[in-house]
């Protein structure tokens, strides 16, 4: 009889749909596991299921290693499970908001934080699905696979996180926001916790921000040398404003604080207004959005304009409201760091004229436009060249030699350890300036700043990636030219 493998014995059996055995296969090229043990981990099938496949005489005997695999759950996870649930048996009439000061289930939302916290997560995810409560971790940017617990323990984890966040446990059906300090061997971190009610309960989101661990200074974050030189000359004009661009995570946040750093001193009279305060920075009057009491940013700037500052920064310019204080604040001399959501530098001039601002203000205060993402930095213990018979190199245009990941402890099997930026950096100068008064479009404005030099950030990323940085893949999935 032809052995089978055990993704088709699980189909048959109707344990598992297609999709599902597509996600798992696509997760075991990635990571190289047994496809049962990650059909498990995924929780697509039970222990039960899985036991019942595997016994089966024709299953592939290579694939009969996966049933060692899943049953052995790290101890301090499955005792704390079997804690929790023995404890909310005790009284199911109990409330969510009792069930979740329970101490088992208490150390459990911690030990999943803090597994997300040793991943070097930025985010942690938990939520329902199909068959139980699913745990993820955004890791340099991309979602993996935590773990997976039973169903019933949904409610009081969301409690629990509920009660962290000084959130009302009582509210399931509609999003809440909140947030807590959480201690990590002596590090304060701080949590912005968001939930979320979706099919089958609620899903929480928990954003952790180290300040310790920000790296400050352009060259840290991954920017040349020589483009952080004369960045950093641009941003110590002594009045106007310099825009950092992007989308959310992309690292636009940090740039700020490296570009403030380099302006920072005791003779400036420095104030933020910040969503949130993501590092505290010395001699800097910071202040945090508070929307419950009423200081947004356009509130907060308003009164900042009455501190008598010599330089300002803005978390985000949201509002034609925000975006009119602020270049009004440059306007009349004081420097002026912010953020928008647009996708390219050069596009973010016309973005400020859509939201309603007059041009001749955008051409007489706008110094320079920052435009960034982040990708993945290769492994350092894993990564390999790729041969040089691979049309890659043809099309780079380039004889150095290229990586590509390959996956290992230390980068938890994903080839990559680390991110790095790639950007843009457009300086508004006086034929831009006129550029812009007159109402020029995009391709106007792009061809004259390619004829002066202007590097895209598609350009960059490639730089990288022939520097054995990252892999042309990574930056092709963050730019539109690479697409």
């Amino acid at each position: 009889m032809a052995r089978k493998r055990i993704g088709e014995l699980l189909l048959e059996a109707g344990l598992i749909t297609k999709e599902q055995l597509e996600i798992a296969l696509k997760e075991q090229k990635r990571t190289g596991e047994l496809l049962g043990s990650i059909l498990y981990s995924l929780g697509f099938i039970s222990l039960k299921d899985l036991y019942q496949a595997l016994s089966v005489s024709h299953v592939d005997a290579e694939e009969k290693k996966d049933f060692d695999v899943v049953s052995d759950i790290p101890e301090d996870i499955e005792h704390l499970v079997k804690q929790s649930r023995e404890s909310l048996s005790g009284d199911r009439a109990l409330k969510h908001d009792v069930q979740a000061t329970l101490p088992p289930l208490i150390r459990l939302v911690e030990r999943i934080i803090n597994n997300g916290i040793v991943k070097g997560a930025t985010d942690v995810h938990v939520g329902p699905d199909m068959k139980g409560v699913r745990v993820r971790y955004r890791i340099d940017g991309q979602l993996q696979h935590g773990m997976h617990l039973p169903m019933d323990l949904l409610g009081p984890i969301i409690s629990r996180i509920k009660i962290m966040g000084g959130m009302n446990i009582a509210e399931t059906r509609v999003p809440q926001d909140g947030g807590t300090e959480f201690i990590y061997r002596d590090r304060k971190l701080d949590l912005r916790i968001s939930t979320y009610p979706v099919l089958g309960g609620e899903n929480a989101v928990l954003r952790i921000l180290d300040k310790s661990q920000v790296k400050i200074g352009l060259e840290n974050l991954g920017f040349f040398p020589d483009d952080a030189q004369w960045l950093a000359k641009i941003v110590r004009a002594p009045y106007g404003m310099v825009i950092v661009t992007g989308p959310t995570g992309s690292g636009k946040t940090t740039t700020l604080y490296s570009c403030l750093s380099i302006v920072n001193s005791v003779s400036k009279n420095i104030f933020t207004i910040e969503d949130p305060i993501e590092y505290q920075m010395p001699l800097v009057r910071q202040s945090q959005v508070n929307v419950k009491a009423g200081l947004t940013f356009a509130t907060g700037l308003r009164s900042i304009l009455r501190q008598d500052p010599d330089i300002i920064l803005v978390g985000e310019i949201r509002d034609i409201e925000t975006a009119e204080l602020a270049l009004r604040a440059a306007l009349t001399g004081h420097l002026v760091f912010t953020t928008l959501h647009t996708n390219d530098a050069i596009s973010s001039t016309l973005r400020l004229v859509d939201m309603g601002i007059e041009p001749f203000i955008i051409s007489s205060t706008l110094n320079a436009i920052v435009a960034q993402r982040l990708v993945r930095v290769l492994c350092e213990y894993c990564k390999m060249p790729i041969s040089k018979d691979n049309p890659i190199y043809e099309r780079l245009e380039t004889n150095k030699t290229l990586y590509t990941s390959n996956g290992c402890t230390h980068c938890n099997e994903t080839g990559y350890k680390g991110r790095t930026v790639i950007y843009e950096i457009l300086e508004i100068d006086d034929e831009i300036r006129k550029l812009i008064n007159k109402k020029a479009d995009l391709n106007e404005i792009r061809e004259y700043a390619f004829s002066k030099g202007f590097k895209e950030m598609f350009s960059i990323g490639l730089e990288k990636v022939k520097q054995g940085i990252t892999t042309y893949e990574e930056v092709a999935s963050v730019t539109r030219a690479g697409n």
